[in-house]
């Protein structure tokens, strides 16, 4: 079967090129993270708890655009495998925030060099300031969209 004329649309389609593109990103992620056991999602958390080191689950909710009871899970996986504890809210016992373990704050440097090596050889070709541009770009198209992006 010839799909040219159904792959002619899709690629001169915005969503698909945006979903295509995130599918590729995101099994490179994968390969690269998987030395840590640590999925691409799980790999958002870690990023938000080294910037801010302690989050409900809530807010972690907010910042992934993942539902609470997919969070949840996550983060049981999470525990289970060292990488964070739960914190009980002391103001309010029905909540907890959720923090890094000593194996979680240990491994942000080498995690992140990894990751940098690893997309630097696919990036390598892309001149920095089309890097910029595109990244620009779809920050405006997340702000358009509604979602929530700290634009400067």
């Amino acid at each position: 079967m010839d799909f040219g004329k159904a792959l002619f649309h899709l690629n001169n389609n915005l969503g698909y090129n945006l979903y295509r593109a995130y599918l590729l990103f995101h099994r490179e992620l994968i390969r690269a993270l998987k030395a840590y056991s640590v999925t691409p999602e799980q790999w958002q958390v870690l990023i938000i708890l080294w910037n801010h080191g302690s989050v409900t689950p809530t807010e972690i909710s907010r910042v992934t655009l993942q539902d609470l009871p997919s969070i949840s899970r996550m983060l049981v996986r999470m525990e289970k495998n060292g990488w964070v504890t739960r914190v009980d809210n002391e103001e309010d016992g029905r909540s907890f925030h959720v923090q890094l373990t000593e194996r979680g704050r240990r491994s942000k440097n080498e995690m992140i060099i990894k990751l940098d090596n690893h997309f630097n050889g696919f990036l390598k070709e892309v001149p920095k300031g089309m890097h910029n541009a595109i990244k620009n770009e779809l920050l405006q198209l997340r702000s358009k969209l509604g979602d929530y992006t700290p634009i400067e």
